[in-house]
């Protein structure tokens, strides 16, 4: 994907985001409109007024649940740029998201929720998505190698090697974590990557 249809993907996105807000905006005061008709004026009958606001609010829900999902879906195009190097795309906000991915708080949620597939494998404990217990069990050494990095404050990280971890914990299309059947050293060459691309400098990881 090129920088253009990047920038033309996320305008999109936001075009949508600035919709599906507005739309809520319009619908809940049209929700106070009524109320004050209805029953401070009582210009409206109570019963009609009642079937108002109620279709309102669901309409107004309904659009803030399209809003989350366009945020996420603008979360995922910044992670794109990241990845692909392009951070004169939307710079500024670009800047932001990569500054979270390397924050504090998100190397021990990334380097927590390592540690619990691990310890579910080697536990054998439910999840509530099937994992590669076999091949977790068998790269254990790499997964802690990983989750130490992340809790090693001195380590600074690439924010491309956050969204690839990200993806390997979540992204349940296409992450080997999730493939039962999947041969365990596909899950060892994504590890493998994500060592490679996390650290700023392989240097540090000596220090």
């Amino acid at each position: 994907m090129t920088p253009s249809e990047m920038t033309t993907m996320l305008a999109r996105v936001n075009e949508r985001i600035r919709s599906s807000l507005t739309g809520a905006s319009s619908l809940v005061c049209l929700v106070v409109v009524t109320l004050v008709a209805a029953f401070v004026l009582h210009r409206v009958p109570s019963g009609m007024a009642k079937t108002v606001v109620v279709l309102a609010l669901a309409g107004a829900a309904g659009l803030l649940v399209a809003t989350r999902f366009f945020a996420w879906q603008r979360q995922e195009l910044y992670d794109d740029i990241v990845l692909a190097g392009f951070r004169h795309v939307h710079a500024a906000a670009v800047a932001r998201r990569a500054a979270d991915l390397v924050s504090r708080t998100r190397r021990r949620q990334m380097a927590d929720t390592l540690d619990r597939f691990v310890e579910a494998a080697v536990e054998n404990h439910p999840t509530p998505v099937p994992v590669h217990r076999g091949a977790l069990i068998e790269l254990q050494p790499k997964v802690h190698q990983i989750s130490t990095m992340l809790r090693t404050d001195h380590v600074e990280l690439e924010p491309a090697g956050m969204v690839l971890l990200g993806r390997f914990v979540t992204d349940g299309c296409t992450s080997p974590l999730f493939r039962t059947s999947a041969d365990p050293r596909e899950l060892e060459h994504e590890l493998e990557r994500i060592r490679r691309v996390l650290p700023r400098d392989d240097d540090q990881l000596a220090a």
